[in-house]
């Protein structure tokens, strides 16, 4: 049976290339009369068309954007107990979870593939920060300096676009940044850690194609934990051309752990982000929902 999309395009996504397919999306949807398109105007937007997507008839929802984008629309699919299934065009900064999922770059195949009829099931992860808000994440979450420049890039400037911008921003940031001392539990299991950064990882990439998290799986029920300890400035920076080969693992003061339940406690004033996007301060809490999603691909 033929599906009916809900195709949600985030306009300023990759620095507005996602509002110049929107005509080239409408011509590819003449052929499936359910299919309805909507363009986002504010933050939110996709979250709350997503979450309608069922009751409105559509059994998947497409998203044309980065990984922002993305994680909008899980959390609206999320809402239901039944959700429609995601399709992703990824056309943003980022796009980390699309890669782990080895979506085609080129638009026409990633269109196909979006809008095919394969499909898999794959894991999300629940996150709750220190005011107690909660929010789903599918590819990597963390806590301390990664955290720091996603806030940074939050508030980016014209300079601070795509990979190089984030880059820049990741230097910048680093001068600013101290270590943090924090106490990370998994699955029962307690340690104290002095950290540059904590990623929690259900994919293998995030930060743009970075592959924090080389041997991770999206559909395995496990998050991977890419701990990198108490680095220097000077280390870090070194490392960080390995991130993109994923060879920083072999570094002494990085280790790699994995675990269904997380827990990390420490400096209140010490910034979290699920998916690149800002998500207040510790403590941070993460588990997975096995298989919580069914995703075209």
């Amino acid at each position: 049976m033929p599906i009916a999309p809900l195709v949600i395009v985030n306009p300023t996504a990759g620095g507005g290339r996602a509002s110049r397919s929107v005509a080239w999306l409408s011509e590819r949807l003449v052929d499936w009369p359910n299919a309805k398109l909507e363009v986002t105007r504010r933050r939110g937007d996709a979250e709350a068309l997503a979450a309608d997507a069922i009751r409105l008839g559509h059994d998947r929802v497409i998203a044309v954007g980065g990984d922002g984008t993305v994680q909008e629309i899980v959390n609206g699919l999320l809402a239901p107990s039944d959700p429609a299934e995601l399709g992703i065009l990824p056309v943003g900064s980022g796009n980390d979870l699309a890669r782990s999922l080895q979506v085609p770059r080129h638009r026409v195949d990633a269109w196909m593939t979006a809008i095919g009829d394969r499909t898999r099931q794959i894991d999300a992860a629940l996150a709750t920060n220190g005011r107690e808000q909660s929010r789903w994440f599918v590819s990597a979450g963390g806590i301390g300096f990664d955290a720091q420049v996603a806030a940074a890039m939050e508030r980016r400037s014209r300079w601070q676009t795509g990979r190089t911008g984030y880059l820049l921003t990741t230097l910048r940031e680093l001068l600013r940044f101290t270590n943090r001392s924090v106490t990370l539990t998994i699955d029962g299991v307690t340690t104290s850690e002095d950290v540059l950064l904590i990623a929690i990882a259900n994919g293998a990439y995030y930060g743009g194609g970075m592959r924090i998290a080389p041997a991770a799986a999206v559909d395995d029920g496990l998050l991977d934990l890419c701990i990198v300890g108490n680095l220097s400035r000077v280390a870090a920076v070194g490392q960080l051309a390995n991130l993109y080969r994923g060879t920083h693992v072999g570094h002494p003061s990085v280790s790699i752990r994995s675990g269904s339940e997380i827990v990390i406690e420490g400096d209140a004033h010490t910034r979290t982000h699920l998916d690149g996007e800002p998500f207040g301060t510790l403590p941070l809490r993460v588990s997975v929902r096995r298989g919580a999603l069914r995703v075209a691909g």
